[in-house]
């Protein structure tokens, strides 16, 4: 699988409310990094999750029972549902990227998160993964199972082919590509390539753009002494208005509110 040059999918709420969050990056077959944490507040078993075009496998982990969960992409703001266990070990994929296990489709995951078998990305894993010691050890136990899917797939056909393009062209600009650019370039007609996309993702190249941009405005949200103005025009949006209402949709709070909560984590940790 092909490596995107996307910045790395954010859900800022994990980050700011999880206990003892800790994330190592790893590119290896379209996974873009590993998390952990500890729910110690039983109010946190369910937090806000934000659109970042990703899919996310959540091992939910107890004494006696581990339940897993596959989650894609939401809409918008929306409740993410983390299990009844305390500690948890996610994977989350590069934007556009991720094979689903037989019988998982997008559609099925799309602005929801379904419980599943755990062990159908490899004989034994939830168990492993429940028996290992540290984050490495959990993180080279489901990198050995997801490597063997990976190299268990057919060759890509051609529609195929053409959604890896389609994804890895948004996704290196940053959402800033039109669609008769996408046109121009595969010579395909932009219906075709819509329902070619859709069909793998769920969601149009339109929205798969406008959750690629807002993931970058994300990463630059907390950026200080540059002007609104120049951040809009730097990840793509007509302006400073455009940006401030698509933030507000998506994350369910201003940019401004966003900062102070940022800074606010930053001072708490500190």
């Amino acid at each position: 699988m092909k490596q995107t040059d996307i910045i790395n999918p954010f859900q800022p709420y994990m980050t700011l409310e999880m206990d003892g969050y800790s994330q190592i990056n790893r590119t290896d077959y379209g996974i873009s990094h590993f998390y952990e944490f500890t729910i110690h507040d039983e109010k946190k078993h369910c937090i806000k999750a934000v659109p970042d075009a990703s899919i996310d496998l959540l091992f939910n982990i107890g004494e006696n029972k581990v339940s897993t969960y596959i989650s894609g992409t939401v809409f918008g703001v929306k409740k993410w549902e983390l299990g009844t266990q305390d500690d948890c070990f996610g994977v989350r994929f590069q934007p556009g990227q991720g094979i689903l296990p037989k019988d998982i489709t997008m559609e099925m995951i799309v602005n929801d998160d379904i419980e599943i078998d755990g062990d159908i990305f490899g004989k034994n894993l939830t168990e492993k993964i429940a028996l290992a010691k540290t984050m490495s050890e959990r993180i080279e136990i489901f990198k050995k199972a997801y490597e063997d899917m990976v190299l268990g797939r057919n060759s890509l056909s051609d529609k195929e082919k053409i959604n890896e393009y389609l994804v890895n062209r948004i996704s290196r600009t940053k959402g800033m590509i039109t669609m008769r650019q996408l046109e121009d370039e595969t010579n395909y007609s932009a219906c075709y390539l819509r329902r070619i996309f859709k069909s793998f993702h769920g969601i149009s190249p339109k929205q798969f753009a406008q959750y690629i941009r807002f993931q970058n405005l994300l990463m630059q949200a907390d950026k200080e002494g540059v002007r609104y103005e120049q951040v809009a025009l730097d990840c793509g949006y007509y302006d400073e208005p455009h940006m401030m209402k698509e933030f507000k949709k998506y994350s369910g709070v201003t940019l401004e509110q966003y900062r102070k909560m940022i800074n606010t984590n930053k001072r708490v940790k500190n």
